[in-house]
């Protein structure tokens, strides 16, 4: 059976490359459609814009998601200690019962 924590990290690395790939789409079109319409010129700014934006969501969500997967594990290891004080307690009650 697959963890919490595996299953989180699928996912946020999914939403990772996905959320990249649009940002990488969203801008190559966006250059393309400004430099095809207008000017090459008019399409250069557009370029610091994309050098910033693009390092800062990667970082924003590589951090966030690691949030995710350490929080996924916690709730893995709270599962195992409940599982164990369950059988504690059983055998407690077990104890008191002879």
């Amino acid at each position: 059976m697959e963890s919490n924590a595996e299953k989180e990290i699928k996912f946020t690395s999914f939403m990772e490359k996905a959320v990249l790939y649009f940002l990488y789409i969203l801008f190559t079109g966006l250059f393309i459609f400004i430099a095809m319409f207008e000017s090459p010129k008019e399409a250069l700014p557009l370029v610091p814009v994309m050098l910033i934006t693009i390092p800062l969501t990667k970082w924003g969500m590589k951090w966030q998601n690691e949030r995710y997967i350490r929080s996924a594990k916690n709730q893995d290891d709270l599962e195992k200690v409940l599982s164990e004080l369950e059988e504690l307690k059983n055998r407690v009650d077990k104890l008191e019962n002879r």
